[in-house]
């Protein structure tokens, strides 16, 4: 136990061998690819029926910090296949150590995905992670050189760039109908939804005593020590900056990524980063609750992003095209017509998830790589920054940092919360 303490303290698991990848052995069964789940609340629970569905992926282990939640994974794996053969565990570098692994997915809280996705890549697991891509800004790019270094294959849960509607937005734009460009609008949501896990007149009988299926110091791990709260597990730290950012970070890896992946601008960042909002009235959850922020780009190109609307909007010189789930409308229906289409534009991708499994086998890129994913989380993180200290940023998105503000630079949603 104390070994184990003292890892989810320091951090980073070292030395574990690459192994050579299941699915590429002649003697694995059915060729399939070994994935474990590292996080089995609601999005866990979701990837993990997605990837129990296809063909040549399988199940063999899953992991969560909360007894009960990582014994139903279990439990669903062992009915899916119709065995007793899925291993589970409550620390996930206890699961890395075990090997037998090819790939992970990653859908923990967001304080927990940078410190993940550096053990995962080490030891020599492709990833499937949710967004936003990190916590903290710098944590971002540690993961990237960390991906990087043991060139492992990463598709984030940014799942919207592989629906038809979306996918066709982006072939579209990318065509030049709308000319000259205007105005780039990304709609994402406002307030917040709170699961009352406990009767409110009972939350203050319950701080500071966890429930016994859930370790505690576990599930803070990178974010620190912090006292138990019955609000924040499951789900509801998203509420809470300590752990999450509110709807803003939760949907900028959606709309606002849209907008960057459909414009060619999800290698860099914002130049310059202004906005305003205003924070939840509660007594305990504080991320912002309303917001609207505009990021300028090296090339001009100007990106607003405000909390009153959904989808994202492109105007040009030839008029308007917006998009949203389910929803794909233009100002003229002629800008979206199929003719608009590029000739080797493919109606009928792999879904998000299939996709990421194409890309271990192939070790091509996937449909959401890590450098788009950092991209679009540290967007909406350099507008946190923006907001909360209520003035305009001056960015330098190749080298990551600040310019000529020193309290901004040490904000920390632009830091690490993980070893270095």
């Amino acid at each position: 136990m104390t070994k184990r303490r003292t890892l989810l303290k320091t951090g980073l698991l070292s030395g574990l061998a690459l192994a050579t990848p299941r699915w590429a052995r002649a003697t694995t069964p059915n060729n399939r690819i070994q994935i474990g789940i590292i996080g089995c609340g609601g999005m866990g629970m979701q990837n993990m029926r997605t990837f129990l569905g296809l063909e040549d992926a399988q199940v063999t282990a899953v992991c969560d910090v909360d007894k009960n939640a990582v014994q139903a994974a279990r439990q669903l794996v062992n009915e899916r296949y119709n065995n007793s053969d899925c291993a589970a565990y409550s620390c996930h570098r206890d699961m890395l150590e075990k090997g037998g692994l090819d790939a992970v997915c990653i859908s923990t809280p967001d304080h927990w995905h940078a410190a993940i996705g550096i053990d995962a890549a080490q030891a020599g697991c492709d990833i499937y992670g949710e967004k936003p891509f990190t916590w903290g800004l710098a944590e971002g790019r540690l993961l990237i050189d960390a991906l990087t270094r043991h060139n492992r294959i990463w598709q984030t849960g940014s799942w919207q760039r592989s629906a038809n509607e979306f996918r066709r937005f982006h072939a579209i734009i990318r065509q030049g109908v709308l000319g000259r460009i205007d105005r780039v609008e990304c709609g994402t949501p406002s307030g917040m939804s709170v699961q009352q896990h406990v009767p409110a007149e009972n939350v203050a009988a319950h701080i500071g005593t966890p429930p016994p299926h859930l370790d505690w110091e576990a599930w803070c791990g990178p974010a620190g020590e912090t006292p138990y709260h019955p609000l924040l597990h499951p789900w509801n730290w998203r509420w809470h900056t300590r752990f999450g950012g509110g709807q803003l970070l939760d949907w900028v890896g959606h709309h606002v990524d849209i907008a960057m992946w459909a414009l060619d601008l999800g290698h860099t960042g914002p130049v310059e980063i202004s906005g305003s909002g205003s924070r939840v009235t509660h007594d305990f959850f504080d991320v912002l609750d309303h917001y609207q922020y505009t990021g300028t780009f090296a090339n001009g190109t100007k990106i607003e992003v405000r909390s009153d609307f959904l989808g994202t909007r492109i105007s040009g010189e030839n008029g308007w095209i917006h998009v949203d789930r389910g929803r794909l409308e233009a100002s003229d229906p002629a800008l979206i017509a199929r003719d608009q289409l590029p000739d080797d534009y493919n109606p009928r991708p792999p879904s998000h998830w299939q996709d990421f499994l194409n890309a271990i086998r192939s070790r091509g890129a996937t449909a959401t790589p890590a450098e788009c994913a950092h991209r679009a989380a540290s967007f909406g993180m350099l507008a946190m920054v923006a907001i909360d200290l209520g003035r305009t940023l001056k960015w330098n998105p190749e080298q990551e940092s600040i310019l000529g503000d020193d309290e901004a630079a040490t904000h920390p949603r632009l830091s690490s919360r993980i070893p270095s």
